[in-house]
């Protein structure tokens, strides 16, 4: 980090490391208060929007390999955050729903997302951000169209 601190001009690309490390510093110092790895919040927030999903929905809705969104679960069981339910229909098929515990968790990770994209859009002004918005949308269409990403669901 060193090297980027000096950094006064630089390509985009190590601006967008020098951010998103910057911003996953904030994000891991603040999450780990809560009891929560950054890492689990993709999974956390899938299953507070999908309540009842299943290991391999989750899995494909967030793009991760289906042993490490079960690993990862596993965790949040023990935290108490997160329980699995058998499928009525379908025995086989564990369905993960949130406790009180983990609602309570997840509504304070929104508080601490808005918080971050609060200080880090400070002093921007609303035409800046809407450039910055098309400048980043277009970014990641040029990633997409050149086989690079998959989508995502907002």
């Amino acid at each position: 980090m060193e090297c980027m601190e000096e950094m006064s001009g630089g390509s985009i690309n190590s601006w967008l490391i020098r951010l998103m490390h910057c911003y996953s510093s904030v994000n891991f110092k603040k999450f780990t208060a809560l009891g929560i790895h950054p890492g689990q919040l993709p999974v956390m927030n899938c299953i507070y929007r999908k309540e009842g999903i299943s290991l391999r929905a989750l899995a494909d809705a967030i793009h991760i390999k289906p042993p490490t969104v079960t690993v990862t679960v596993q965790r949040l069981e023990k935290s108490g955050l997160v329980y699995k339910k058998a499928d009525p229909a379908d025995q086989r098929i564990s369905r993960i729903y949130m406790t009180e515990k983990g609602k309570n968790i997840q509504r304070e990770m929104i508080h601490l997302i808005d918080e971050n994209e609060r200080i880090l859009i400070q002093d921007f002004s609303e035409e800046e951000l809407e450039m910055l918005r098309r400048f980043l949308e277009r970014m990641v269409n040029n990633l997409r169209q050149d086989g690079g990403s998959p989508k995502h669901e907002e």
